[in-house]
């Protein structure tokens, strides 16, 4: 099983390592904000659940190592020493719709299904704060899971529920980075889904979202949608989400 060799980002007297997940960490709880240093051991309640994967609380460390014993891995995790910052879970289709994980209903049946990764968690959302910000670090793990996943005889990966980008929220509170991020790598859109909502309530989610209570994204968050006037964004923009997916292969890529 081919495993990646660990990356290493260095800025301002900081040191991150990205590298799949080793049993320095199980990851054993859903990660919706970063930095944090892992509790081992620590097990949620059987109700806990996270928002896209749906595997019960006290089953979740579990869920990861045989996922990781089954199939080579499961995730890569970025780390500024002990500090977590980041993290992709990626787990094949078929134990996507298994666990009835997010979105499990839009994902289509397809003759490579059995080669198939879903990209079911990203927990980079605030990678690590605003001095983590703008470094690589996202895209060192998006590279290093699709390195992986090639490497390892996978055919494909896909994304479901992907926003759009257009909202500050999508990059700075979305737990899955917007289209715009995934398109750098190759993904593609191949199913779009409307989310059932007008502008306003549209508009009005997103600057009523501040989970850090952080009060220069929320000003940030206001003056860009200040600056959006109605009709200039495409209704594709605000009242969609997305499923993408890369070929890893020419004949994927072909077909």
């Amino acid at each position: 099983m081919f495993n990646p060799e660990p990356r290493i980002i260095t800025f301002d007297n900081i040191s991150v390592t990205v590298k799949m997940m080793d049993d320095s960490w199980i990851i054993n709880r859903c990660v919706s904000h970063s930095p944090f240093v892992p509790k081992l051991g620590v097990v949620w309640s059987h109700e806990d659940r996270c928002s896209r994967l749906q595997i019960p609380g006290d089953r979740f460390e579990d869920a990861m190592r045989s996922f990781r014993d089954t199939y080579g891995n499961t995730a890569v995790i970025a780390w500024d020493g002990d500090v977590a910052l980041g993290h992709i879970i990626f787990v094949p289709k078929a134990e996507a719709r298994r666990w009835k994980m997010r979105y499990h209903e839009r994902m289509p049946t397809s003759l490579d299904d059995n080669k198939t990764l879903v990209v079911e968690a990203v927990g980079f959302c605030s990678i690590g704060g605003q001095q983590y910000r703008g470094h690589g670090i996202g895209r060192a793990m998006a590279d290093m899971m699709i390195d992986w996943a090639s490497q390892n005889g996978w055919n494909r990966l896909q994304i479901f529920g992907v926003p759009s980008g257009l909202f500050p929220g999508h990059w700075m509170d979305s737990c899955m980075p917007p289209k715009p991020f995934w398109k750098k790598f190759g993904f593609k859109v191949f199913s779009k889904t409307r989310n059932g909502k007008t502008w306003e309530e549209v508009r009005t989610d997103h600057l009523a979202d501040n989970p850090r209570n952080n009060s220069e994204e929320m000003e940030f968050k206001k003056q860009i949608i200040a600056n959006m006037k109605d009709p200039k964004s495409s209704e594709e923009d605000w009242a969609y989400d997305f499923d993408m997916e890369k070929a890893l292969n020419l004949l994927q890529e072909i077909a």
